[in-house]
């Protein structure tokens, strides 16, 4: 089937995100109990399905439950220190990878659908961080919105629905193959595995 439309993951795809870590240690000195917690906590709920937007207050609850901390402190940090510190280290330290706005732009001339689909939420902040502009994709979301934390098959297909597409006539671009490779074999979606590094770009069967 003629491919339709493109779902980007952002995180390591759309940039090199080797370094972010780090970066995320630094901002979040006096919190590193909860950074810690929330990265296991989202690798024990991925894959499964909760619902549109419930995987977010799954997660604090769950960090919640492991720190000790109350849900409130969970997600005032989540909020105004975690989200934000992301957002300023992709600004401060980061760039798009060469390839991404002369493909987005490529894609966009010939009627493909973009979207770009993202573990974490603010995704449309973290593009503008990036030097992307959120409007040449046709959907922006977060895999909380969609219901469930990749590879969670339901999720794909909730921003192929977004996309008013259907599965088949869809490739997803990620790094991961583990999250977005998994995710798209689940909801009949070819996929594209890119590397971390900048180069080299990803060549899409996409007909003229």
């Amino acid at each position: 089937m003629k491919t339709k439309g493109v779902i980007f993951d952002l995180d390591g795809t759309l940039y090199d995100n080797s370094a972010l870590p780090a970066k995320l240690i630094l901002y979040n000195i006096f919190h590193l109990r909860m950074l810690y917690s929330e990265r296991i906590e989202h690798l024990h709920m991925s894959g499964r399905y909760y619902g549109p937007d419930r995987p977010f207050d799954e997660l604090l609850k769950r960090i919640s439950m492991k720190t000790g901390y109350g849900l409130y402190k969970v997600k005032k940090w989540y909020l105004k220190t975690y989200m934000p510190s992301q957002v300023k280290a992709l600004r401060k330290y980061h760039h798009s990878k060469p390839w991404v706005l002369p493909l987005l732009k490529e894609l966009k001339s010939k009627g493909i659908k973009l979207a770009c689909f993202s573990e974490y939420i603010c995704v449309g902040e973290k593009l503008s961080a990036l030097g992307i502009d959120p409007a040449l994709f046709d959907v922006v979301t977060d895999a909380s919105s969609a219901g469930g934390l990749k590879p969670c098959r339901r999720s794909f297909e909730a921003v192929a629905n977004a996309m008013g597409l259907a599965p088949s006539e869809i490739i997803v671009v990620g790094d991961r193959e583990d999250t977005d490779g998994a995710g798209a074999e689940a909801a009949n979606m070819k996929f594209e595995l890119v590397p971390k590094a900048d180069f080299p770009a990803p060549k899409l069967p996409i007909e003229d």
